[in-house]
């Protein structure tokens, strides 16, 4: 039979507070709710940046191939210029060496001033020259050469009409060949500028006084 006493002892060893031992409070609950919330706002915002720091990445791994494919297409495109300019300028030298061949037929189908014997005559051949030199010069691609060829025939064509006046009056004609700005004579920048098909006809037009 317990005593009195006894019981007393017994029941002070029992919690006071009337929460049964191992059950957590409010106050508890609510600290491990916050701290769990934490780390869920922890693991969102590393997850974020993993996101951003891949889309980063792939932006920046396709701006370089990009660019890569730009600077190769650039290369590609310049080497297609140049090889297109290069063909373009055989193809004019080409042409070119063709209307000089075409030139000498021409002035080989005329008579030579030089073989005439009167000054009137003269000046008509040298006209019928500068009209086959003028079809060649229509169809000269560089516009250096044309305006060397259009002082070249503005000489000849100054020549054809002191023949004329000479014819009338007696007075001499004399050719004045025409100069380059640096001295040197338009004949020989001709002959440099031109297809080596042109510096037979070149000569010959240069001399309508012989």
């Amino acid at each position: 039979m317990t005593e009195p006493r006894d019981q007393e002892r017994d029941g002070a060893d029992e919690p006071t507070t009337g929460v049964p031992a191992g059950a957590a409070g409010p106050a508890t609950r609510s600290r491990t709710g916050a701290v769990a919330a934490g780390q869920g706002a922890d693991a969102r915002r590393q997850r974020n940046r993993r996101r951003w720091l891949v889309a980063g990445i792939a932006a920046a791994a396709a701006l370089v191939a990009i660019a890569l494919c730009a600077g190769v297409l650039g290369v590609i495109a310049a080497v297609s210029g140049v090889r297109d300019r290069a063909a373009d300028a055989r193809e004019d030298r080409r042409q070119q060496d063709i209307a000089c061949l075409d030139l000498e037929r021409r002035l080989n189908h005329l008579v030579p001033p030089g073989a005439t014997g009167t000054p009137a005559a003269r000046a008509v051949a040298i006209r019928n020259e500068n009209a086959a030199v003028r079809i060649y010069v229509a169809v000269t691609p560089g516009t250096r050469e044309q305006d060397a060829w259009r002082q070249l025939l503005d000489a000849r064509t100054a020549y054809a009409e002191a023949l004329d006046q000479q014819a009338k009056t007696r007075t001499p004609a004399f050719f004045v060949a025409p100069k380059a700005s640096d001295g040197s004579a338009v004949s020989d920048q001709l002959v440099r500028w031109s297809p080596a098909s042109c510096a037979g006809s070149i000569r010959r037009l240069a001399a309508p006084d012989l």
